[in-house]
């Protein structure tokens, strides 16, 4: 397992570099919801369509929550872009026995309210039309372990129309359970939540 090793020097010129760069290819980006600060940590759960994931929930986070930014990356992925754990990327091995080190990990950091969790529950990059987002297992045992928790949905859908960059319209929302969270009722929220972004989306 590679773990994160944040430097304030390279989240100053990390939080620079990503907000330029979205600004660059990206025409016009909406940030529509709202989140509640509970002063408790955080878990962003969100659909894993692209490269710029992981720069969408940075942004997410410095402009509702400030937090200390974790994310989880595969480790193929993070081997390829090492600079990324002095931002707070750490890996997760799929169908290796250091998996549960990284779900241990990601329960550890679910422990402090100054803590925010970046989560890709697909397990994979998929496509923006995916019909039915699939959860794996991980969330489920992370979930059953973490203490007081905030989640956070957050879908994030492109259209180009007749501009040559697209317009990124970012959606996040809390989700309220009054029983104790499990990942397939966590799984069936979010894809509602899924549809109806892109309801809105396609009226808009």
């Amino acid at each position: 397992m590679i773990k994160e090793k944040q430097k304030k020097t390279i989240i100053r010129f990390f939080d620079l570099y990503s907000t330029l760069l979205l600004k660059r290819h990206f025409r016009c980006i909406r940030f529509i919801g709202q989140i509640e600060d509970r002063e408790l940590p955080v878990l962003i759960i969100g659909n894993h369509f692209s490269w710029w994931d992981g720069f969408i929930q940075y942004q997410i986070n410095k402009k509702e929550l400030k937090r200390l930014y974790h994310v989880m990356m595969l480790e193929e992925q993070l081997q390829r872009y090492p600079f990324l754990k002095y931002v707070g990327a750490f890996s997760i091995k799929k169908n290796s026995r250091r998996l549960i080190e990284s779900l241990n990990h990601s329960v550890d950091i679910l422990r402090s309210p100054e803590n925010l969790l970046v989560l890709f529950p697909q397990g994979e990059i998929q496509t923006l039309y995916t019909p039915y987002f699939e959860f794996e297992k991980g969330l489920d045992y992370i979930l059953k372990r973490a203490g007081d928790t905030q989640i956070i949905f957050n879908v994030n859908l492109v259209d180009y129309f007749s501009f040559r960059r697209p317009e990124l319209s970012i959606y996040f929302e809390e989700y309220k359970s009054s029983s104790d969270p499990n990942f397939k009722t966590i799984e069936r929220a979010f894809n509602e939540f899924a549809q109806r972004c892109k309801d809105r989306q396609g009226n808009e």
